[in-house]
């Protein structure tokens, strides 16, 4: 007979929920190993969840029980579900050795997943030391930290003022866009139901004083790229 699995996901955030990649990725991980032992799922449970409480995490304690009920094996894709050994120990307590298996973990026992989330730790720890030292030495040699652009006055206000120019230009461009539009649409409309050829309708225009849009006499040729313009 098949060993029989009960898998358990669980994502952090809603955003990693919708898409389904976290999701998916523990789907392929666990599938993998459970192939490899043999075995079958029976049943799967997922959550998004981020807080720190285990009995909050309603489908967790579901697939718990649901385990122990059919007596298969809680499967879980990676160690990281949890915030800390002492998490990932209360499940195997509750659980039971032999009961429950995390895919990171070759053998989850007591012992090893101890001594692995120990290792862990002190990898985080290292290099958190090691950026702090690499950080330190850099700065003792005369480096300076961050951003150089924000390091130096001169590149500050250089900073500001092309921020400042590029708002700027921004504004003058919508508002020349505004005014454009404006000068168009009243010779346009001054012009739509008129008879007449090009010619005598730029004149119409001139001696009314429309504008084009860059404050010219309008043309024939003005005027004919106005209607087309319009009536394309």
């Amino acid at each position: 007979m098949a060993k029989q699995f009960i898998s358990y996901r669980r994502v952090s955030t809603e955003k990693q929920g919708a898409s389904g990649l976290g999701l998916e990725a523990q789907t392929e991980i666990i599938n993998y190993f459970v192939s490899r032992e043999g075995g079958e799922i029976l049943s799967d449970f997922h959550e998004v969840h981020s807080g720190k409480d285990l009995n909050e995490c309603k489908e967790l304690q579901k697939a718990m029980r649901e385990a122990k009920k059919v007596g298969a094996v809680l499967v879980i894709a990676k160690t990281d579900r949890f915030r800390n050994c002492q998490q990932a120990l209360e499940v195997l307590d509750k659980m039971g050795e032999g009961n429950l298996m995390f895919c990171d973990i070759p053998h989850t026992d007591r012992f090893t997943l101890t001594l692995f989330f120990a290792l862990a730790e002190r990898e985080r720890l290292i290099t958190s030391i090691r950026t702090k030292q690499a950080l330190k030495a850099k700065k003792e040699r005369g480096s300076k930290l961050g951003n150089p652009m924000f390091n130096d006055a001169s590149k500050q206000a250089m900073a500001k003022e092309i921020r400042a120019k590029a708002v700027e230009n921004s504004v003058k461009k919508r508002s020349e866009s505004a005014f454009a539009d404006t000068n168009n649409n009243r010779a346009y409309d001054a012009i739509r139901f008129m008879e007449g050829t090009l010619r005598e309708k730029a004149a119409y225009l001139q001696e009314r004083g429309y504008k084009t849009s860059k404050g010219n006499d309008f043309t024939a040729m003005g005027v004919k790229r106005l209607i087309e313009r319009y009536e394309a």
